[in-house]
């Protein structure tokens, strides 16, 4: 685009040097020497009537402005060192990079000419690009009289993006739609959102269906906890889990809306129902006293926000709010999850009376014994290495907490065929492993019957559960 700028005049120089160059060439001794050569070998292989009447080597260097421009080539070093090659020499991201700034270049030069209605519309720069290289083209690239649009599924693009610019395009049948994830929020509230949104949570834009989820255990366990029992991951499923920390659900979750983003979130949280009577009695000793007194305000907590969140989400149709009875640790222990949770002790306990003791209270049947237990066990740790620790035991035997099965079922915009296909083929295949006596063959012709359309999701699971009675994934399976 440039080359068509040059003045032929100012050019007249260049082209006789050129011209004088092309001649000099033809004239060199070797260029004659091989020239007659050719013509010579033809002869000798054809014969002088096949042979062509002229032959002769040419110096094809263009006279012209815009085509020996065009012939010029980009040489670039990659940082850090001293050898300038081939943009074909370079890595892919280098390659891209020098493509996107050739590109702006050549805008640049374009809208020079134009006075106004200036677009640069830049699609998924994140290919092969840098995280850093992201962020900071976003931040400098700024013309002040250029609409710039960018089409991204870059986590930091968003995370630098500020909210009230950001479309997020939902693909529909034959059609897609545009959520403003801003829209109608307060300036203060847009702002916290802002500050809260980085690389990481950002991810919620652009997925299906979202989780929130109050803690460190929740965010490690439950994506394995799908993982391993149902034999797909929440990315398969399209489905982002946050932490959220110390944030308020409601911050976020605001952001799913009928007047923002249309789709699906399931807010994790705990009760915090107390595991033993806190009633003070006259010979408690003073750790008992303060343990009892922790559960009440806990439980008090706990039940202060549910009412919150039950409000919240009272008239939102795309936010719904899911509890633990008590905390996650307990009621994952409780849904029959202790040969899970005694596989840690080894790892927490080095004394063996207090690994057997542990032991027997984990098995036990009373919330009170069982649950002090596990919780000991994560608070000791942390509860996030705890979650660690214990995703190492985790198998396709290992009960996803109801609760949990019915947020992943909310969370989760539309289960495929597909999708229902492989997770029940997959718990078929996990159970037959466990059992090579077991036979699944009603399970088999309802399911090739289910994806003919001969059958609802209800007889299958009817068929699953008659083959094989209490599976993990059942529960789940009954929620779809």
């Amino acid at each position: 685009m440039k080359s068509e700028d040059i003045d032929e005049n100012d050019y007249a120089a260049i082209s006789n040097t050129v011209k004088e160059l092309n001649e000099s060439i033809e004239q060199l001794p070797d260029v004659l020497d091989v020239s007659k050569n050719i013509k010579d070998t033809i002869k000798s292989t054809v014969g002088e009537t096949y042979s062509p009447s002229s032959l002769t080597i040419k110096s094809n260097l263009s006279d012209e402005a815009n085509k020996l421009l065009q012939s010029l080539k980009l040489f670039i070093g990659e940082p850090d060192e001293d050898y300038e090659g081939a943009v074909h020499e370079l890595s892919l991201g280098g390659a891209n990079l020098i493509y996107l700034t050739l590109k702006l270049l050549e805008f640049n030069y374009q809208k020079a000419r134009e006075t106004f209605a200036n677009f640069l519309l830049i699609e998924e720069p994140e290919a092969h690009i840098h995280a850093h290289i992201q962020k900071t083209l976003f931040d400098k690239l700024d013309y002040g009289d250029t609409q710039i649009i960018y089409s991204t599924h870059s986590n930091q693009i968003s995370e630098v993006s500020n909210l009230s610019n950001i479309n997020v395009l939902s693909k529909r049948r034959n059609h897609a739609i545009s959520f403003q994830p801003a829209r109608g929020l307060s300036e203060d509230k847009i702002e916290k959102l802002e500050r809260y949104l980085d690389a990481i949570r950002t991810n919620l834009l652009f997925a299906k269906g979202v989780m929130l989820v109050e803690g460190d255990a929740e965010e490690l366990l439950v994506p394995l906890l799908i993982k391993n029992v149902l034999g797909v991951s929440l990315d398969e499923l399209g489905v982002s889990i946050v932490n959220i920390r110390s944030t308020g659900f409601e911050n976020i979750a605001e952001i799913f809306h009928d007047d923002r983003i249309q789709r699906k979130c399931a807010i994790i949280t705990d009760l915090d129902a107390s595991i033993v009577d806190y009633t003070t009695e006259a010979g408690d000793s003073k750790a008992q006293k303060k343990f009892k007194s922790k559960c009440k305000n806990s439980e008090i907590k706990g039940a202060e926000r549910k009412t919150r969140l039950d409000e919240f989400v009272r008239d939102n149709d795309w936010v719904d709010a899911f509890y633990a009875d008590h905390t996650f640790e307990v009621d994952f222990l409780i849904e029959g999850n202790s040969h899970e949770v005694a596989k840690t002790l080894r790892d927490v306990y080095v004394d063996k009376p207090t690994i057997q003791l542990a032991k027997e209270e984990l098995e036990s049947n009373d919330v009170g014994v069982a649950g002090k237990r596990i919780l000991t066990m994560a608070n000791n740790l942390g509860k996030g290495w705890f979650a660690i620790l214990l995703g190492k035991y985790i198998t396709h035997k290992t009960y996803i907490p109801d609760y949990i099965g019915d947020a992943l079922n909310f969370a989760i915009p539309k289960v495929g065929k597909a999708v229902i296909s492989d997770m029940v083929n997959y718990r078929i295949h996990k159970n037959i492993e466990d059992d090579e006596s077991l036979n699944f063959d009603r399970t088999k012709a309802a399911l090739e019957s289910f994806m003919n359309d001969d059958l609802n999701i209800t007889d299958l699971i009817d068929a699953f559960e008659g083959d094989y009675g209490d599976d993990a994934a059942l529960n789940f399976f009954k929620a779809i």
